[in-house]
C-alpha cells in the first residue's frame, strides 16, 4: 500500500508542479501601492517602510478538542503552543452529546465540569481563541450521530423543537464569536444509520427526508451573519467522486436549486491507510476541486487526517510529502477558503477511548506522543509561516511604497527622519490595492 500511495503522488506531480506555484501567485497575492501620509500629506525625504505579515487571509486550522484536556499544566501549555504556532483557525466542539449530556443541563460555560473526552466546554475554547486571535468555526450545529443518550427516545418530529431550541442557545452564545458553522454534518451517512436501525443496533438519530433544507432555513434565521456550511465525509467528497454525477455534488445542486441557504461546501479528507487516489494524485485532486467549484460556492477542506504509520510501518516522510502537496493545491485554488487538520496530537485522537474509523487512526497527529513535531508539522510550519508570508523593507522618497504580497494582516513600521510610526493594516483582494494610510 505504501508504494501505491507514493505512485499516486508521483502520477500527478508534473501537473501540480505546473499549476500550484503559479496559482498561488495569481490567487493569494496582490500588487499593492501604499501612500504613506502624516498630517494629511505624503511623507517625503528618506522614508523606510517595514512590513511584517502577521496573518494570512486563509483558514489554516485544526480542531481544538484537546484544549485543557491533559492532566498537567505543562502538557496543556505544550498543546497550546504547538496549536498557535501554525494555526489561525479552530473548530470548536459543539456536539450535542457534549453541550447537553443530560436534558436541560447545558454545558457551555467555563464553570461547568471539563470532564468529557475531547469535549471541553465551548466557552473555555472561545475565550482562548479570542485571547490569541484565532478565528473559530462551530462544529456541528446538527449531526445525527454522537448525540446524548436521552435524545434517542424521541422521534425526529418530536426532536425538531429541541433542534430549534439548541440553535437558539448556540446563536445567543456564539453567533458573534464564531465566523462559521457546520450546519449539517455527514448527510451521506443517513443510509448507514437506517441500516443500523433495521439491524436492531440503532444508536443514532434518523432524520426525516429533506431535513437538510429545513436545517439550513432554520440556521439562516438564527445565524443571519455567519457562514453556513454543509459538511460531508471523505467517501462522499473524494472516494466516490464521479465528476458532476457524484452523489454529494448532486445533493448540493438539488438543495441550492430549492433555496437552501448554503454558503460554503465542506469536504472531509480522512485518508486512513488506504489508497485515496483522488487526493494523493494531485491532478485528480484538482479535478475534484474544479468540479465542485462549478457550484459557485466556496469550499473548505473541513477535516483532514493523514497517518504517519502505513500498515504498521512508520513513515513520517510520506505523511509530510502528502500533506505538503495537499496544502499547496488547496492554497493555490481560488475556491478554497481553508483547511482543518483534524487531530494535532497523536494522543488526542478519538480511538484512544472510542472507535471512530480512519479519521482517528493513532498516527494521524502532527506531533507525536512525546510532543515532538513530526516531519509533516515542520513542512506545514515552513509553508504557513515562511513561504506564504510577506516581509518587506521598502525605501521611498515620495511616500509611495509598492510591493507584491500575500493577502492578510501586517504590522507596518514607517521611519521618516527621527519619527517612527507603527500601524496594523489589512491588505485583501476585496479592498482597494491603492491604500492611503494616515500615520499618527
Amino acid at each position: 500500500m505504501e508504494k501505491e500511495i507514493y505512485r499516486h503522488i508521483r502520477a500527478g506531480e508534473d501537473y501540480v508542479r505546473d499549476r500550484a506555484d503559479a496559482d498561488i501567485e495569481r490567487n493569494r497575492k496582490g500588487l499593492f501601492e501604499l501612500i504613506l501620509c502624516a498630517d494629511g500629506k505624503p511623507l517625503t525625504g528618506d522614508v523606510r517602510a517595514e512590513l511584517r505579515q502577521t496573518d494570512v487571509d486563509f483558514n489554516f486550522g485544526a480542531n481544538i478538542f484537546m484544549l485543557n484536556q491533559y492532566d498537567t499544566d505543562e502538557q496543556n501549555r505544550l498543546y497550546e503552543r504547538e496549536f498557535m504556532k501554525i494555526f489561525n483557525s479552530a473548530a470548536i466542539p459543539l456536539y450535542w452529546e457534549g453541550t447537553e449530556p443530560r436534558q436541560g443541563e447545558l454545558r457551555y460555560s467555563a464553570d461547568t465540569p471539563n470532564d468529557l473526552y475531547r469535549r471541553p466546554p465551548a466557552d473555555i475554547v472561545a475565550d482562548f481563541c479570542e485571547a490569541n486571535g484565532i478565528r473559530m468555526k462551530g462544529h456541528p450545529l446538527f449531526w445525527h450521530e454522537f448525540i446524548p443518550e436521552w435524545l434517542k427516545k424521541y422521534t425526529f418530529t418530536e426532536i425538531k423543537y429541541l433542534v430549534e431550541k439548541r440553535f437558539a442557545e448556540i446563536s445567543e452564545r456564539y453567533s458573534k464569536r464564531c465566523e462559521r458553522f457546520d450546519v449539517v454534518n455527514e448527510p451521506s451517512r443517513i443510509y448507514d444509520v437506517y441500516m443500523s436501525s433495521r439491524a436492531g443496533s440503532w444508536s443514532y438519530m434518523l432524520p426525516e427526508d429533506d431535513y437538510c433544507l429545513w436545517m439550513f432555513d432554520l440556521a439562516r434565521r438564527y445565524f443571519p451573519a455567519n457562514t453556513l456550511i454543509l459538511n460531508d465525509t471523505v467517501g462522499a467528497s473524494f472516494h466516490e467522486f464521479r465528476g458532476k454525477y457524484s452523489g454529494y455534488y448532486l445533493n448540493i445542486k438539488d438543495l441550492l436549486s430549492r433555496g437552501a441557504k448554503i454558503d460554503e461546501i465542506g469536504m472531509q479528507c480522512h485518508l486512513g491507510d488506504r489508497g485515496g487516489e483522488n487526493v494523493y494524485n494531485g491532478e485528480r485532486l484538482y479535478n475534484v476541486l474544479d468540479t465542485y467549484a462549478c457550484l459557485g460556492k466556496p469550499i473548505n477542506i473541513s477535516e483532514i487526517s493523514i497517518p504517519s504509520k502505513i500498515q504498521g510501518e512508520n513513515d513520517e516522510e510520506l505523511q509530510a510529502l502528502a500533506a505538503e502537496q495537499l496544502y499547496k493545491i488547496c492554497f493555490s485554488h481560488p475556491a478554497l477558503t481553508g483547511i482543518t487538520w483534524w487531530n494535532l496530537p497523536d494522543d488526542g485522537v478519538l480511538t484512544t477511548k472510542r472507535k471512530a474509523g480512519d479519521e482517528n487512526l493513532p498516527s494521524t497527529g502532527l506531533i507525536d506522543g512525546d510532543y515532538n513535531e513530526k516531519a509533516a508539522y515542520k513542512a506545514l510550519d515552513r509553508l504557513i509561516n515562511t513561504e506564504w508570508r510577506t516581509n518587506e523593507t521598502l525605501c521611498t522618497s515620495t511616500g509611495v511604497a509598492k510591493f507584491k504580497g500575500f493577502y492578510g494582516r501586517y504590522e507596518l513600521t514607517v521611519t521618516a527622519g527621527d519619527r517612527v510610526y507603527r500601524q496594523q493594516i489589512h491588505l485583501s483582494k476585496e479592498l482597494s490595492r491603492v491604500r492611503r494610510i494616515e500615520l499618527g
